[in-house]
């Protein structure tokens, strides 16, 4: 064939002759780079053997939504899954009928911003580091697997570009003359394609470029499902592949509590959750320079936050010290035992309490702890997030409190706490630069990022550090101090109490919070719930009641709102809090749930599985999902971590007692934990113990139907709770000291 056997169809604009995998077209170029047909049409008059179309990528440059409120609001038009329809091209004949070509994603559309890294010339695509090529770069099995599905011939030319990068091939029926071509995008979706040029090859005309070609029953009869199954389940998560049990995960240099989880067919994947992230957390975010790291260094990162399951190998925020991220990652390191990798820290974040700040001009910990703004047009990552600032002052705290360092350590590094908390002082004897009233004023992802909001989690997680910093002053001996921090502490605790509790007409009193910040979910509103998990007790339906009731009602309100076990869009924020609301409420059932929807949402078959990913993008079926953002991002990572903590269920947060309150969910038959940190004013000793539900340990509790047994070494708890019971009526071969109901359920507390 020579360009003359070609028909080109007419578009105006059109100013230059192209050939792309050997098919000439007529495309306009402007600024140096080709452009998108305009309109959704283009004339024909002819009987065309084949029909060439030229781009062929998703116009939008998202395939996922960045963090926000689109799947509480059940809107998933950004999501982007492999044989999502993302249009349609229709061919108009003279006799009025047409053909209907879907333009399916991964069959005949691709998109070009995040797997393709583009041209200089092209400016801003917004690609976001791209390309995010693997695992197709490094696997030619997976590339073998995208092949296949892609039903359209790659432009692998070095000056190929997001509008020449693909030429999809199709065959109209036979002896119907073509007059007219519409292309239109899937209401469903907000991804659209773009079409640059078309070019036909002429009825009786042979066609021999050899391109590979589809028709009409290729789709009918979806002939692409097969291919793009398999390719789906190569990048993706599917929940029917998740197994019913583990081996154990080999992690080098392994030093953490050895904590597993057991089903009934095994080792429960949970258990290399732990093992994989904790030590993640404790080697890769805390380097040995004492430096903390929101990212670990050379992580997979899967297309930033608006990727479709594939990834590169970035610092991403390695280079950051997010004080929100950082903070609850080190209650977790020392919570576990970390105390040497956590003490280098803290002097590493008391430096960085001293930072310049272009707004407030005191010590404080900024929202990136490590940079510095410009101007006050640069205050993004310096604002004064106080959620941020009390998230680093209550890992300090744990640390304080959980190693047993003693006041001497407290002397030694006075000045810096008395520096972290006198910024909640100067903010209430300051309201015109910090716009306190009655509450605090952050600047903050939990509020608004850029002109900043009040809102009920950062004030209530302030509020804690105050009293947590209270109990090191009195300690200090400087109790007038301590009193002054309590007093602001009930102040904050007034304020919030009066602006984010509503009477709920069906529920009662609850606990509320704005949603005018960026994260998916409001379960942030149980921030009391969740940080007293952190410093008062892991049992409060009997040491925290009213607290425990009107989180009830408020998860009873979350609930007719917007509630899903799979809540992985943010593994921290999302997942981790809710489950970790469910655990502290003895929600049994929910927890269940949730915890074994945490496992799965960390568990991929090939690759880099195990390590908590920033977030998922779950199918409307909840049958498969892929990953989104970078994997190990120290918050999410963090909450997931604590699940752990809060089912194995060592309670020593008072800093003088030890109480040993474990979880076991529903489809988990035995948890062992050995050399579990106990610290009891301040001597640390360690515990060891097996909690399952059968009769072969060595005290046995039982309800006649329902029997946990229990083996332990080490430190010896003041009691066990143990439960739930379906019954009241409990027997027990060591000494039972009571019996309480929760939540329609039984616990026994037993003393050995």
């Amino acid at each position: 064939m020579t360009n003359a056997d070609f028909i080109r169809l007419p578009y105006a604009p059109a100013n230059e002759e192209l050939t792309v995998c050997g098919v000439p077209f007529s495309v306009e170029r402007r600024d140096g780079v080709v452009r998108k047909l305009e309109g959704n049409h283009v004339l024909a008059d002819g009987c065309f053997e084949t029909l060439y179309f030229l781009g062929m990528s998703t116009d939008s440059w998202q395939c996922s939504e960045w963090w926000g409120q689109t799947e509480v609001q059940y809107d998933a038009s950004i999501r982007l899954f492999f044989g999502d329809r993302v249009g349609r091209i229709r061919l108009i004949f003279d006799d009025r009928t047409e053909e209907l070509i879907s333009v399916l994603f991964g069959v005949n559309a691709f998109n070009y911003n995040l797997f393709f890294k583009p041209q200089d010339k092209e400016g801003n695509l917004m690609s976001f580091g791209a390309p995010y090529d693997e695992p197709f770069k490094s696997d030619p099995a997976a590339r073998a697997l995208l092949n296949a599905a892609l039903c359209m011939t790659e432009n692998t030319s070095a000056d190929a570009e997001k509008m020449t990068k693909w030429v999809f091939a199709y065959k109209p029926r036979a002896g119907k003359k073509l007059v007219k071509i519409e292309w239109f995008k899937e209401e469903g979706k907000r991804a659209d394609f773009v079409i640059s040029a078309i070019t036909g090859v002429p009825a009786g005309t042979d066609d021999t470029t050899g391109l590979p070609a589809v028709d009409l029953d290729f789709f009918l009869k979806k002939a692409w499902y097969a291919p793009v199954e398999a390719l789906k389940r190569r990048v993706y998560t599917y929940l029917d592949e998740i197994p019913a049990s583990v081996g154990l995960l080999d992690v080098p240099g392994f030093d953490a509590p050895d904590v597993r989880f057991y089903n009934k067919d095994g080792l429960d994947l949970f258990t290399n959750v732990y093992r994989k992230n904790i030590m993640d957390m404790a080697y890769k975010k805390v380097t040995d320079d004492g430096m903390p790291h929101t990212s670990s260094a050379a992580t997979a990162d899967f297309g930033c936050y608006i990727g479709f399951g594939t990834y590169a190998i970035h610092d991403s925020y390695g280079g950051h010290v997010w004080t929100r991220d950082i903070g609850r990652l080190l209650i977790e390191l020392s919570s576990w035992g970390y105390f040497d990798r956590v003490s280098i820290a803290v002097d590493k974040l008391h430096e960085l309490l001293y930072y310049p700040s272009v707004r407030f001009h005191i010590p404080h910990w900024k929202r990136v702890a490590n940079l510095i703004a410009r101007d006050e047009n640069d205050l993004f990552n310096e604002g004064n997030e106080n959620d941020g600032h009390a998230s680093i002052m209550i890992a300090i705290y744990t640390y304080w409190r959980k190693s047993g360092v003693g006041k001497e350590w407290l002397v030694k590094n006075r000045d810096h706490l008395k520096a972290a908390a006198d910024y909640y002082l100067w903010q209430e004897a300051n309201p015109k630069q910090s716009n306190f009233d009655r509450i605090l004023y952050s600047h903050s992802e939990t509020s608004s990022q850029t002109y900043g909001g009040y809102d009920l989690y950062a004030n209530v997680i302030s509020l804690t550090a105050l009293r947590m910093y209270a109990r090191m002053f009195d300690e200090l001996g400087e109790n007038n101090y301590a009193n002054e921090l309590r007093r602001l502490a009930d102040k904050l605790e007034a304020g919030v109490t009066e602006i984010f509790t509503l009477d709920h007409p069906k529920f009662g009193r609850v606990w509320t919070d704005t949603t005018d910040d960026c994260w998916t979910y409001e379960y942030k509103r149980f921030c009391a719930l969740l940080m007293a998990s952190d410093v008062y007790t892991l049992d409060p339906a009997k040491e925290l009641p009213a607290l425990f009731e009107i989180m009830t009602r408020t998860m009873a309100a979350q609930k007719e709102l917007y509630y899903d076990p799979y809540s992985g869009r943010q593994m921290g924020y999302g997942q981790g809090y809710l489950s970790g609301a469910m655990l502290m409420l003895d929600a049994y059932r929910d927890y269940s749930d949730c915890v074994r929807a945490s496992g799965n949402l960390c568990y991929h078959e090939t690759d880099v599985p195990y390590i908590v990913p920033e977030g998922v993008i779950r199918h409307g079926s909840g049958q498969y999902w892929y990953r989104n953002s970078d994997l190990g991002n120290a918050v999410q990572q963090a909450e997931i971590v604590k699940e752990a903590r809060l089912m194995v269920g060592v309670d020593d947060l008072d800093g003088s007692s030890f109480r040993l309150i474990p979880r076991l969910p529903d489809d988990m038959t035995a948890i062992e934990a050995k050399d579990v940190p106990v610290t009891k004013n301040g001597h640390v000793t360690r515990v060891s113990f097996r909690y399952a539900r059968d009769g072969a340990g060595a005290v046995r509790v039982s309800d006649g139907e329902t029997t946990y047994s229990l083996t332990l070494e080490g430190e010896k708890p003041e009691f066990v709770r143990v439960g739930p019971f379906a019954k009241s009526c409990i027997t027990t071969d060591a000494a039972l000291t009571g019996v309480t109901a929760v939540q329609g359920a039984y616990y026994a507390y037993i003393t050995i």
